[in-house]
């Protein structure tokens, strides 16, 4: 069964919909790790609302490591509203190292978007679970459960679309129980 959900994120302040993230920042080492500063200060000067709106605050829960596919995923408030961004390394030239910064969707919000779904057209399940929050761009895919009558089905979540603010996803729970 393949279902289509759609749910708001913050708009990037590239265009009309949201971008990917900021692909190609860049931070140049003095030696070691990206520190958390550097980072939350990256987020704080890129990221935006559609209205040009800053983030208010934002944290991370430690540096970037400087190995290609490292990630940190933070949170920031613009107007209020919390929203998760991830950062992830993508290059490392000499002591220069390149990350992309992505939105996501919280993984709660996700696992709650499947939930009702699922509830809608059958049955509410025991449970649904995603281990991570959903990034932001066209193609992202993320494996969560589904727990139901004693069976676990696994359940892929793609996404299909991002436009206007909107991250639309859908998903197919696999045919057979773990």
């Amino acid at each position: 069964m393949t279902i289509s959900v759609t749910r708001a994120l913050l708009v990037s302040g590239l265009g009309a919909g949201l971008i990917a993230g900021l692909p190609g920042c860049s931070f140049s080492l003095g030696s070691g790790d990206v520190k958390k500063s550097d980072v939350i200060g990256q987020i704080t000067a890129k990221m935006t609302d559609a209205d040009g709106n800053k983030p208010e605050t934002v944290a991370c829960p430690d540096a970037l490591k400087a190995e290609v596919g490292a990630q940190t995923n933070c949170q920031m408030k613009v107007k209020g509203k919390p929203y998760n961004v991830n950062v992830t390394v993508t290059q490392i030239k000499g002591d220069s190292v390149n990350f992309d910064m992505v939105e996501t969707l919280d993984k709660e919000a996700v696992a709650s978007g499947i939930n009702d779904q699922i509830t809608q057209q059958f049955h509410k399940p025991d449970a649904v679970t995603c281990p991570d929050n959903l990034k932001g761009f066209t193609g992202a895919t993320l494996r969560c459960e589904i727990k139901d009558e004693g069976q676990t089905f696994g359940v892929t979540v793609t996404v299909t679309d991002v436009q206007g603010g909107d991250v639309r996803y859908n998903f197919k729970v696999d045919d057979q129980p773990k």
